[in-house]
């Protein structure tokens, strides 16, 4: 385990699975105000869909100060916006030895579910970012731009797949030691 996500797994005091097979249902999704968070380890994206609006929308990119910092500045943003669901982007578990990234989207998904009132789901976010890069060379934005911004459309894409219907599970507070 990285350094980051020791401390992550510190910050919400403990070491459990997070990925349950209960998906959820999709037609009630865009009837509902969500806000998105692409967990990095440098960055964190958000975007959010308006309800009944149903396309996100690129947010902020909010660079990393750790948990407890990064999760209260999401909860205030989902708070702002009255959001009533939290979507988090779960890594393919294979993307890199020991899983590492997933690994740390789910301790920060438990921390959301522990500090906060709204529901939190986790979708696969398999290839967002690089779909993200893609699309906004493709707008002609240079490298130094894209690094700024590609956090928050790569979150936007994942809630767009979350209202798509795409699979989501959720989100498990972690038991207190």
């Amino acid at each position: 385990m990285c350094t980051q996500c020791r401390a992550i797994a510190r910050d919400v005091a403990g070491d459990a699975s997070l990925h349950d097979d209960e998906v959820t249902p999709a037609p009630e999704r865009s009837s509902q105000t969500l806000v998105s968070v692409d967990v990095g380890r440098v960055r964190i994206g958000l975007a959010w869909s308006p309800a009944g609006e149903g396309g996100a929308r690129p947010l902020e990119v909010i660079a990393r100060r750790g948990t407890r910092k990064d999760g209260a500045r999401i909860n205030a943003a989902a708070d702002r916006l009255k959001a009533t669901l939290l979507v988090v982007g779960l890594p393919p578990e294979g993307a890199e030895p020991g899983g590492c990234s997933a690994r740390l989207a789910r301790l920060f998904a438990a921390h959301l579910v522990a500090t906060q009132p709204r529901p939190v789901v986790m979708v696969d976010e398999a290839g967002t970012s690089a779909e993200a890069h893609a699309s906004l060379r493709m707008m002609g934005l240079k490298a130094a731009r894209r690094r700024k911004v590609v956090d928050k459309v790569a979150a936007a894409q994942i809630l767009d797949r979350y209202l798509a219907g795409a699979p989501a599970w959720p989100a498990v507070e972690l038991p207190a030691r």
